[in-house]
């Protein structure tokens, strides 16, 4: 993250309160309706459990636990920057060890993130983030591993299967990454910062700065706008129990801008897209300095994250629903020069002989909230569920709101088009909705599957922090939706029928089908005689797809037909 400094906030917008916050036929929110309970911390206030060795805190995921269909109560795992894995009963509302990874813990490096596999119940996977205590030569690593916990929440070692390892800088402390999540289709999504010495933003001429050509500790070039390395963005990838551990999902960095740059006619620079060794297939964005945070819309696959750049106007939130190139080094905020240089941000080409990548990069994309705040930290962003029976989840007033928030200054919530993903307005929400309790310092929040927001706080400065911990914020409000039942069989000719158990097709006649992710990952075919009923049981070893959108093509002697269906 870096930037440490006391934050300088400047409004984007004046609005009526609570104006962006509405739902037909449902009254105005009030700061009665959300009830904050501390869940854990380090001095066991307010009816946390106590973790009096709680230090550093820097990335957390929620497991909800139900009986009888009903909400019972929510496990924390979460990890501490000097590398503990810790384990929150929330039961039993004790903090317990699962094990410590062994780390290089300077600054910004250390175990920086966790995230539990959707079927974690199952397979009882965990991801995790960090910085290994080992060199490649004389240069640091970061590293996305896998690991399974056992029966008795501790972490088996020797099963620790290292999917990813990034070449980082020789000497730099700072921006080593770590925000991780899954989206409802089981493809995780993660961010690495430049992890580059790039603190002198007026020196881009004298070579010893952001735009070093021969020193890669110096150099953003050699990262951020570098296609060849993980550095400075965010990929994306598809855990798995394959030997590589993941597999690809269709659409990131290299095949969407492959195609774009063939419908400009520029085929030359389109085959550099489509090789691996140029564009790395797990890339999703480039041009990144400090990406801290995340927040991926769940079913509609939007990107949310906060960038902190040189300085305390410069931060930046962005959003986007598809692989782009934000601008760092050469640009920053709403494209300004990050320095003196003669790149063009409409079409910016990195010619440093440090870069192994392709030269040609995509346009550099402004911002999509500038000057908002300092130390920007990005949230998540809700999908109001109405199939989910839970009485304290968030209500519909925050369906498709991003919540963005700023080291030690507030938190927002963000309207976006839902369309073009333009920001329409923000709100300021911890000392108004949320105001009748005291969010302490957010550095990460989440929705669990119970709808409720949990927020970490780190409460200080790293190794200073008076009482981090992790908080659970409900709503209790009047605004409610009926759960929604499941949509009824239909009738006739080319229609589907899609629930949690099966995928039915009222087809006349022969026919063959397939269902698809929206990346265009294939999840299974078949062919039946007439109107048929497609089991998961059967067809997918007793899984369940995730709740989402998906694409059905049926195929009969007739002809065909295509179109999306949703499973909430």
């Amino acid at each position: 993250m870096h930037r440490w400094i006391a934050p300088a906030v400047l409004a984007l917008a004046a609005a009526p309160v609570f104006a962006q916050l509405t739902y037909k036929d449902c009254a105005a929110l009030q700061a009665t309706d959300f009830q904050m309970t501390e869940l854990l911390n380090k001095k066991g206030t307010d009816g946390a459990a106590p973790d009096p060795d709680l230090s550093e805190p820097t990335r957390m995921d929620v497991q909800v636990v139900t009986k009888g269909g009903a909400y019972s109560h929510s496990n924390i795992f979460f990890v501490e920057r000097l590398g503990n894995v810790k384990y929150y009963d929330g039961a039993a509302k004790k903090v317990t060890l699962m094990g410590k990874i062994n780390v290089w813990g300077k600054a910004d490096n250390g175990l920086m993130g966790i995230v539990i596999h959707p079927d974690y119940e199952k397979n009882r996977w965990i991801y995790l983030w960090y910085s290994p205590n080992q060199l490649i030569g004389q240069n640091r690593q970061l590293r996305l591993t896998r690991i399974t916990v056992k029966p008795d929440n501790t972490l088996d070692m020797a099963s620790e299967k290292i999917l990813i390892n990034i070449l980082a800088s020789k000497t730099d402390t700072w921006h080593s990454g770590g925000p991780m999540q899954f989206d409802a289709y089981g493809d995780l999504w993660a961010g690495v910062g430049n992890n580059s010495s790039d603190l002198n933003p007026d020196a881009c001429s004298l070579g010893n700065s952001v735009l070093s050509r021969t020193d890669s500790t110096n150099s953003a070039e050699w990262g951020p706008s570098n296609t060849a390395s993980l550095r400075g963005g965010f990929f994306r990838i598809h855990p798995d129990s394959s030997a590589k551990g993941y597999s690809i999902p269709r659409g990131n960095f290299g095949e969407y801008w492959a195609d774009q740059f063939e419908k400009q006619g520029k085929a030359d620079i389109a085959a550099q897209y489509r090789d691996p060794k140029k564009v790395l297939p797990e890339v999703y964005v480039k041009g990144e300095r400090s990406n801290f945070s995340i927040g991926v819309h769940p079913t509609k696959r939007w990107l949310g994250w906060g960038t902190v750049n040189y300085s305390n106007v410069n931060d930046e939130f962005n959003i986007t629903d598809h692989p782009i190139f934000t601008g760092f080094p050469y640009y920053h905020n709403n494209n300004i020069k990050t320095c003196d240089h003669n790149i063009d941000a409409n079409a910016p080409r990195n010619t440093s002989p440090l870069n192994s990548g392709v030269a040609d990069l995509p346009p550099a994309i402004a911002g999509s909230i500038n000057n908002l705040v300092n130390v920007a930290i990005g949230g998540p962003i809700y999908h109001f569920d109405p199939s989910l029976a839970s009485e304290t989840k968030f209500p519909p007033q925050f369906d498709n709101k991003w919540l963005v928030a700023g080291f030690q200054a507030g938190m927002w919530a963000v309207t976006v088009d839902t369309n073009t993903l333009k920001v329409n307005n923000t709100l300021k929400v911890d000392n108004g909705i949320f105001g009748s309790f005291k969010i302490r310092n957010h550095v990460g929040s989440m929705y669990g599957k119970d709808g409720a927001l949990y927020i970490l706080n780190y409460d200080g400065y790293y190794d200073q922090a008076i009482n981090p911990g992790v908080m659970r914020v409900t709503y209790k409000g009047s605004c409610r939706v009926p759960v929604a039942a499941a949509d009824p069989k239909p009738q006739g000719y080319q229609k589907i029928w899609l629930s949690q158990a099966a995928l039915e097709v009222g087809e006349r006649g022969r026919h063959t089908f397939a269902l698809y992710d929206l990346g265009g990952r294939r999840i299974f075919s078949a062919e039946a005689d007439g109107a048929a009923r497609y089991a998961f049981a059967g067809l997918l070893g007793g899984v369940s797809p995730r709740p989402g959108v998906y694409v059905v093509k049926v195929e009969t002697a007739q002809g065909h037909f295509m179109r999306q269906v949703s499973l909430l």
